[in-house]
């Protein structure tokens, strides 16, 4: 009994030791693994202080006894929380225990028998032994995943774990059996002892078993295995041993860089880590919790778990040739005992970088052996008393003999005969150190026949940097003197003369045609100065512009766009386009210089430029020709309009007075009325067409009336850009790009929608399938080189162009796609009046038109206005010219002087003013109307004047009446306006116009607003 207790004691005061000791440095450490085996090691140490206190205390106070018990039975608790932090636990498995712990801790607490009830100690024990084997045997199936020293401490751990727990099952039978019971509890405090702080050298033992298994089977691979297979092969002996769920290399690179491999075939991310990431990874001296964002993780180590669904990373450093490297071990749970093993497969690791080392080197001489054999020249290796040892393929192809036939021989059959001496004395200098390079070296091949070769003589160098022996290195240059003889041929024939030039201006090299072409022969040119060939004028500049090509020596053209200019041996010059180039010989830069004398050629340059001239005056009188002929044609256009528009007013005022006055009869029938009603129909909307006929007529002449301000183009654009589309259709795509920062132009707004209109119905007609319709506008700046040969001055230009992907038209048809009425559409389809008014419209503006198409591409009419100073004007209608708002129920009493040439017109204007209540005073011409000013008693409130009539124009007979009537309004109407229009094609200030034809209502609206502006306040 007493020496149970001595020992019993022994071990409880070394368990109470290490308990202190493991309580200072683990919880210090602040990792929780560490705390839980603390608290297992210290629930052990709890049974062993008890039984030391019923040993040699008297009596133990009941409390004391129950809180010892209640403790100790809370083991398998501490116990199954530490396996749960090294593999998966159900948390059944660990709610259950908490369960029975208290349900077992709470009686024993509350007893307030001495000694506790049989039956609450023995259903305490029987809970307690039930989980201390099942933790016994997680932990055991946690050490088969394990190898080395790991596996053999958990084995510990778990038997230590069922010993105690059969301990404390036998200690409650009774004091029977207690000394049974504290024999079973000490042999499970030495295996704890074992399993939690065995000697050093124990634990190194148990780890070199499985460490040496994983050399020898290293040791085993193929020398010449890739590195990477070396390191895969590592990673996986590693992770069998050490239990983990996946072991990584990050393996130092070139450039700072490290790659990180495992045992997979594919990376498992896929970059390089850099050295900062490497020392953030090596830096933290505990398992790291990447999972766990307040312990701020390496980033590295973060991208590490989560590409390989893990959490924890625990790295250790390592050294290689190429720098630090790091062994990491990635697991989704924590490990245990495992610290000898890692820190011996760390070592393990540097070994394994050396025969992954080792592989590169024999690789890279195995690729060193490869580039020889694949040589095309000779390389042998010779002793310094020149025995051939080694022999490549290039070799056999140059010499004909074969390695084994030549090996061991000496070179001397490699050399014609006499050359002996050379070759010795070759080897001599060789021995003391020197490298040798030759040209031109004759030698013998195995068939008796010479070769040229250039060779490359150098010392091969032992370990200990002794000379041991000659590399050489031949190469077969015959067909390079074939070329060298073909080079000089092909000069000597060169139909232009070759000169070199050394940079002091030595001429080292000419040719046949230099001779021929400067007159002097080839001795006399050879070592002179290239100045000879300079006019005197410029030698004294040429040195200088000689050294700076040499400084900067890149292939250079003179003469291409200036002359030069090169003197022969009589003294005459010449012109000549040279080509310069430099060639980097043995004896400095070489500039060649290609000298071509180009006489015909100026000659020939001057006779075409003067053809170009003449073509280019040709087509300038072509195209003015052509302008002139547009303007005739406007003029015809403005003359037939004018005469069309007054039949126009007639057939259409006639007509509408006919429908008034069927519309106020009453002895027709109601049939037909309306059959009468609907034929004057069909006259007023032919009238109405016609009208339109007129007005592109009008417009293509420049003769209607333009009421232009100043505008944005893109604002035209996006006004009409709706109608546009309509008329399109939904077959044509359109697309707009306008520049924000367009210029303003001064033009009339309907004009320019009218020309889009125009644009867009040929671009529809051009593409019947569907198609796409561009419009963009830009800025332009036009200098004096770009309006050459049109009537543009230079300037600032607003640019609008129009282009489809239709048909297009052939070349013919474009150079009459503006004269008016010509037309490709079928009969009855167009005016052939589209381009001619867009021709117009934009010439009128003071621009220009430029039609470009291809056939089955597409057509592109760009449209050139002048681009106005001021901003565009707001939107309104004042100074417009344009009528006001229509009043209607207003009847008229004032008297009107009306002048019309025209006997239908006048009769029908008349009737319409009379019937509207005016008192009208009609004349036929100017003369007439002037009496009618001078003798009517009564006042003239309005002058209507036409504005073409023969023998005095209108605006001259207003000029005449307006000062007999001073302040008489006047009211012009026309079709042909020209003669009140501005150069530009607008009214003059003041000036009020009413086109023809018009209508009843708008003649009484214009009449109307005249009147009012000018009644008297």
């Amino acid at each position: 009994m007493g020496a149970l207790a001595m020992a019993l004691v022994a071990v409880t005061t070394v368990y109470v030791v290490i308990l202190g000791w493991m309580a200072f440095s683990y919880l210090r450490r602040r990792d929780p693994l560490l705390r839980d085996a603390m608290w297992v090691f210290a629930s052990v140490s709890l049974l062993f202080v008890l039984g030391v206190i019923q040993v040699f205390a008297e009596s133990v106070p009941p409390v004391v006894t129950r809180v010892f018990l209640a403790l100790l039975f809370a083991k398998p608790v501490i116990t199954l929380r530490l396996v749960g932090r090294l593999r998966r636990v159900p948390w059944w498995a660990l709610a259950g225990a908490t369960v029975a712990w208290a349900g077992t801790a709470l009686p024993v607490l509350l007893s307030r028998d001495v000694p506790l009830p049989r039956p609450v100690i023995g259903a305490a024990s029987g809970v307690f032994f039930a989980l201390e084997v099942l933790a016994a045997g997680l932990l055991a199936a946690q050490a088969g995943r394990r190898a080395g020293a790991a596996r053999i401490r958990l084995r510990y751990a778990a038997a230590a774990t069922a010993l105690f727990g059969t301990a404390v099952l036998v200690m409650a039978g009774g004091p029977a059996v207690a000394v049974h019971a504290r024999l079973l509890a000490l042999v499970s405090g030495l295996l704890y002892l074992l399993a939690f702080v065995p000697p050093r050298w124990l634990r190194r033992s148990w780890s070199s078993g499985a460490a040496y298994a994983m050399s020898r089977h290293m040791l085993t691979a193929p020398p010449d295995a890739p590195a990477t297979r070396t390191w895969q092969h590592y990673c996986r002996c590693a992770r069998q041993v050490l239990g983990c769920d996946l072991v990584a290399v990050v393996f130092p690179g070139a450039g700072g860089c490290a790659r990180v491999l495992t045992d997979a075939e594919e990376p498992l991310i896929d970059r390089e880590v850099d050295e900062r990431e490497v020392r953030d990874l090596l830096a933290p001296p505990l398992t790291i919790d990447a999972l766990a964002g307040w312990t701020h993780p390496p980033a590295v180590a973060v991208e590490l778990v989560a590409a390989s669904g893990t959490r924890f990373v625990t790295a250790t450093p390592f050294d290689t040739r190429h720098g630090r490297a790091a062994l990491v071990m990635l697991n989704r749970y924590r490990t245990l005992f495992a610290d000898d093993d890692v820190a011996l497969y760390t070592e393990l690791a540097a070994h394994a970088a050396a025969l992954a080392e080792r592989a590169a080197m024999l690789a890279e001489r195995e690729r060193l052996a490869g580039i020889v054999q694949s040589s095309h020249d000779a390389i042998i290796g010779k002793t310094l008393d020149g025995v051939i040892t080694s022999w490549n393929a290039g070799a056999e192809r140059i010499y004909g003999y074969r390695a084994e036939e030549i090996i061991g021989r000496n070179a001397a059959v490699l050399l014609p005969p006499g050359r002996q001496q050379l070759e010795r004395d070759l080897l001599r200098r060789i021995a003391a150190g020197e490298r040798i390079e030759l040209e031109h070296l004759q030698r013998r091949c195995k068939d008796g026949h010479a070769i040229t070769v250039s060779l490359t003589l150098s010392p091969i160098l032992d370990s200990s940097g002794q000379i041991a022996g000659v590399a050489s290195i031949s190469r077969d240059i015959t067909e390079r003197q074939r070329a060298e003889s073909m080079f000089h041929e092909l000069l000597e024939s060169a139909p232009d003369a070759m000169v070199g030039v050394r940079r002091d201006g030595t001429v080292t090299l000419i040719n046949a045609q230099a001779e021929r072409m400067f007159g002097y022969d080839r001795e006399e040119m050879l070592g002179r100065n290239i100045e000879m060939l300079v006019p005197e004028r410029f030698r004294a500049a040429h040195p200088g512009l000689r050294a700076r090509y040499f400084a900067d020596p890149v292939p250079r053209r003179l003469g291409a766009g200036t002359a030069v200019t090169a003197v022969r041996k009589d003294g005459s010059e010449f012109p000549v386009e040279i080509s310069l180039s430099a060639l980097e010989t043995g004896e400095g830069t070489v500039v060649s210089a290609a000298i071509r004398d180009v006489t015909d050629r100026l000659i020939a340059q001057a006779e075409r430029d003067r053809l170009i001239a003449q073509a280019e005056r040709d087509a300038g009188e072509r195209r003015l020709q052509n302008a002139r002929r547009l303007e005739s044609l406007g003029k015809l256009a403005g003359g037939v309009a004018h005469d069309f528009n007054n039949i126009l007013a007639v057939i259409g005022n006639y007509t509408e007075m006919l429908i008034d006055t069927f519309e106020e009869a009453t002895a027709l029938g109601p049939d037909e009325i309306a059959a009468a009603r609907a034929d004057l129909g069909h006259i007023r909307r032919a009238a109405e067409r016609a009208t339109g006929l007129t007005k592109q007529l009008l417009a293509f002449g420049r003769r209607d009336v333009t009421r232009a301000q100043v505008l944005s183009l893109n604002h035209v654009i996006g006004d009409a850009e709706e109608m546009l589309r309509r008329a399109l259709g939904s077959d044509v795509h359109l697309i707009t790009q306008l520049d924000r920062d367009l210029w303003t132009v001064h033009a009339d707004s309907g004009r320019l929608e009218q020309m889009l209109a125009h644009l867009c119905d040929n671009a529809r007609d051009a593409m019947p399938a569907g198609g796409t319709l561009f419009i963009d506008t830009s800025n332009v700046e036009l200098g004096p080189d770009d309006v050459a040969g049109n009537h543009l001055k230079p300037g600032r230009y607003v640019r609008l162009r129009v282009s489809d992907t239709g048909c297009g038209m052939p070349r013919e048809v474009v150079e009459r796609a503006m004269e008016p009425f010509y037309t490709t559409k079928p009969r009855g389809s167009g005016t052939g009046l589209g381009l001619a008014t867009v021709y117009g419209i934009a010439t009128a503006a003071g621009g220009d038109v430029h039609l470009y198409s291809e056939v089955d591409i597409g057509t592109t009419v760009t449209i050139l206005l002048p681009a106005a100073d001021q901003p565009a004007a707001p939107a309104s209608t004042g100074g417009t010219g344009r009528p006001a708002a229509p009043e209607t129920g207003e009847r008229g009493h004032e008297t009107i002087l009306m002048i019309e040439d025209e006997d239908a017109l006048r009769q029908i204007t008349g009737r319409i003013l009379t019937r509207a209540g005016y008192q009208v005073l009609s004349a036929d011409g100017g003369a007439k109307a002037i009496h009618l000013a001078q003798t009517h008693p009564e006042r003239i409130d309005l002058l209507l004047t036409d504005v073409i009539m023969p023998g005095m124009t209108g605006n001259e007979a207003a000029a005449r009446i307006t000062e007999i009537r001073p302040g008489t309004p006047v009211l012009y109407m026309s079709g042909y306006a020209e003669p009140v229009l501005t150069s530009n094609g607008t009214l003059h200030d003041g000036v009020v116009m009413i086109e023809k034809p018009f209508t009843s209502r708008e003649l009484l609206q214009r009449v109307r607003t005249v009147l009012n502006q000018h009644a008297p306040h």
